[in-house]
């Protein structure tokens, strides 16, 4: 009897796990219904495309579905599809033309430059290119200036608003000082300032002028792509950034500024461009050109978001060594993939990590050609990766370097104290408690920490040097922390030359010796349902779900996730900041 019951306990646990995933599934409601992938729309002769973009452009998604896709964080785009959907449409006679609708873009400068690229290829199709703007931010416009015309509302509460590039630095020292927390920080280079916004309450001098060259180069090629764009003479777009007195650009002041080249509501802009239901289809419902695989293949493998030791849940904006070694050790047994793409948009991160993916990518290249191309950002431990190669791309808005350490290690022994917690110490060894978070950090424990962070940054430097072929002290000169443009990597070495993904490819094309080839991109896009099924389904997307909610606190969250980071993994390669306009 006991033995049945033992069974018949174990089926209705099966049972009741069973019934409790896909209960799970159901009750997040539009999440179900996001694991079924769009129907594509039927396509009538002289359709318009419509780029309704808005919200976050990721680099690359990894899921070819997307149940968060309007649940908790609005529309997830990315970059490749995008940019693959306006290759396909360049080619597709059913295809008119292409209208621009953005709104509210989240997307690093970078991966809008690569859609612009698209753009352009598109309209050398003799195809055209029409952007209407009911409100537009810089992300907004700047992307909408590739178009051949620019539609504006035409009501006073509509408008541009370009407020330049910067973006606020939160400081936590007194916070953390009021609760009782200290966090002591270690560093290796004068500007490396990623530990600055926990132990300071303003930035050092030295990182305070770094980031306003940086700001400043940034800001300057971003208007000459706009001047550019617009044919507006330099002097005039900077004058519309720096000396006009409204705020939001609006009605007749767009037209006089040219910014923008017809007023008019969206329903005429439809009537005047022939555009109905019929043959208005967005760029959602476009299906992704198929990609075929030859003989001759060129990979191009996406490493995107924060190098960390493990990834959790279904964030698949992490760089792990288990995934990304995985994919080039296959890539490097696979005799039909002639050469290697990487394509990192990466801040960096635990320094153990980027030292093991280094060494991958060592043992790759000497088998085939290793190529990078930078994204928005490839810097400290994203730069780490990308050193060893056989030759470095940036975009011009790419932001690189940051070549430093920095530890930090959380002492919470203050807030227990006001909390009436006390713990009392038994140990055994000189360092048994040198990361524990309710002991004060003493001397000694400093002391072997500097020791070990010096070493990691002399063996960062030491990668530097062999990858791109410079002395020691060359490496020191551009090192310290200091974070580059495009334009001033390139004059330090530290790149080889300025150009986008496509420049990449022919260039790894170049040095596999190879003229026809395809190209295929990695990691391979998954189902996310079966992502679940196969790997776990716990807290960890319940902590997914709270980060969409609350996105748009990204400097509480960006803490958080660096905390986290550096729980078990103090010795960090990351860039402390990032531009948010």
């Amino acid at each position: 009897m006991k033995s049945k019951w033992f069974s018949l306990g174990c089926l209705t646990s099966v049972i009741i796990i069973i019934v409790f995933v896909f209960s799970m599934i159901i009750s997040f409601g539009t999440i179900g219904k996001g694991f079924k992938k769009p129907m594509p729309e039927r396509i009538t002769e002289g359709s318009w495309l419509k780029l309704d973009i808005s919200g976050q452009v990721i680099t690359y998604n990894e899921y070819k579905d997307d149940p968060f896709q309007g649940a908790f964080s609005g529309k997830t785009n990315s970059v490749h599809n995008i940019v693959h959907k306006i290759n396909k449409a360049s080619k597709d006679d059913k295809i008119k033309g292409i209208l621009l609708e953005p709104n509210f873009i989240a997307c690093g400068y970078a991966g809008l430059n690569e859609i612009m690229a698209a753009m352009e290829n598109f309209k050398k199709s003799g195809k055209e290119i029409n952007a209407y703007l009911d409100f537009a931010m810089n992300r907004d416009y700047f992307l909408s200036t590739v178009a051949d015309s620019i539609y504006l509302n035409p009501s006073a509460s509509a408008g541009i608003m370009l407020t330049g590039v910067g973006g606020g630095i939160l400081f936590y020292k007194d916070f953390f000082d009021k609760i009782g927390v200290d966090i002591n920080v270690i560093h290796a280079g004068k500007y490396k300032g990623a530990g600055e916004t926990y132990s300071r309450n303003s930035l050092s001098e030295p990182v305070r002028k770094n980031l306003d060259r940086l700001y400043t180069n940034v800001y300057n090629e971003i208007l000459l792509k706009l001047a550019d764009n617009r044919s507006i003479d330099i002097s005039a777009i900077t004058d519309i950034y720096e000396k006009r007195n409204e705020l939001f650009i609006n009605k007749d002041r767009a037209l006089k500024y040219n910014l923008v080249d017809r007023l008019c509501f969206k329903e005429d802009l439809y009537k005047k461009l022939g555009i109905t239901k019929r043959n208005l289809i967005s760029i959602s419902k476009y299906k992704m050109p198929n990609f075929k695989r030859s003989s001759s293949n060129i990979a191009i493998v996406y490493a995107q978001g924060g190098i960390v030791m493990q990834s959790g849940g279904f964030n698949s904006l992490n760089i792990t060594a288990s995934k990304l070694n995985k994919i080039l050790a296959k890539l490097e047994k696979d005799n039909d993939v002639k050469s290697v793409v990487i394509r990192v948009n990466s801040p960096g991160g635990s320094a153990l990590v980027s030292e093991i993916i280094h060494d991958r990518i060592k043992r790759l290249r000497k088998t085939k050609p290793v190529i990078i191309s930078m994204g928005n950002v490839a810097a400290s431990g994203g730069y780490y990766i990308s050193a060893e190669s056989d030759y470095i791309f940036a975009d011009p808005f790419t932001i690189t370097g940051s070549i430093g350490v920095v530890a930090m290690i959380p002492n919470i022994s203050q807030l227990t104290d006001k909390l009436g917690i006390h713990e009392q110490e038994i140990s055994k060894g000189k360092f048994s408690n040198a990361m524990s978070i309710y002991t004060k950090l003493d001397e000694s424990t400093t002391q072997s920490m500097r020791i070990s962070i010096l070493e990691t940054y002399l063996e960062f430097k030491q990668r530097v040097a062999n990858g791109r072929d410079i002395s020691l002290n060359e490496v020191e000169l551009i090192a310290q922390g200091q974070v580059w443009s495009a334009q001033d990597a390139l004059n330090n070495k530290l790149i080889d030359e300025v150009g986008m993904l496509d420049k990449a490819i022919k260039k790894a094309a170049e040095l596999s010796n190879i003229i026809e080839f395809t190209v295929e991109y990695y990691p391979r896009q998954k189902s996310f349902l079966e992502e679940m099924l196969r790997e776990k389904f716990e807290i960890d997307l319940a902590e997914t779900i709270i980060k969409n909610q609350i996105k748009e606190d990204k400097g509480v969250l960006k803490a958080w996730e660096l905390l986290k980071s550096i729980k078990n993994d103090p010795l960090q390669a990351i860039l402390p900041f990032e531009i948010e306009n």
